[in-house]
């Protein structure tokens, strides 16, 4: 809180040139006139990614069940406070649209890693399946990030490289059921906003 005072000036008189400049303050009554404004501000919280290294891209990998998979999305935060970034999975896992006969499955599992960095050095880090990514997920992290929604970075990180989103799997178990040939996909959704 800024604390302005100000006193009433009357009979203001000034003698000399610029380079000597003085004032006199009058008084009412013998005592001074004191006014007190109280002024407050704030700044609300900005907080984004940095235009040019938004979390954006694509991968493709052919036989996954055989090999398994890793990919790393690296992006920078702009965010003048703490942050939350949240992820979406749009299927919940990486889906074909081809029907899964009995002792077969159209639907993979994967795992989503978030890592945020702040200027600081301080970080946040999860891991989540990608089919608790989905809507009505129950990852930590799903969603659309909000002031209270996504995986919190409790400080500033402006214009900090080193935040990633990396996804991964290993070889496809064929115990249960296997993977229905097809491609598969998915999308997912990175947001972040300012956090409480």
């Amino acid at each position: 809180m800024f604390r302005l005072l100000l006193l009433l000036l009357a009979g203001l008189s000034w003698t000399g040139s610029a380079q000597a400049q003085s004032a006199q303050t009058a008084y009412a009554g013998g005592s001074p006139v004191v006014l007190t404004i109280p002024v407050t501000a704030s700044v609300g919280g900005r907080c984004g990614f940095v235009d040019g290294a938004l979390p954006s891209g694509s991968f493709n990998k052919d036989n996954f069940d055989q090999t398994g998979f890793s990919a790393q999305f690296d992006f920078s935060l702009n965010c003048t406070g703490p942050s939350r970034v949240a992820v979406s999975s749009s299927n919940g896992g990486l889906m074909t649209g081809a029907a899964a006969p009995t002792g077969y499955r159209n639907k993979a599992d994967y795992q989503v890693s978030l890592l945020l960095l702040a200027n600081n050095g301080t970080k946040a880090e999860a891991t989540c399946a990608a089919s608790t990514l989905a809507s009505g997920g129950t990852c930590g992290f799903a969603g659309k990030a909000s002031t209270t929604q996504g995986l919190q970075l409790a400080s500033a990180a402006v214009n900090q490289p080193g935040s990633y989103v990396r996804i991964s799997a290993p070889a496809q178990s064929t115990s249960s059921s296997v993977l229905v040939a097809g491609s598969y996909s998915d999308v997912l959704t990175i947001t972040v906003s300012p956090a409480l």
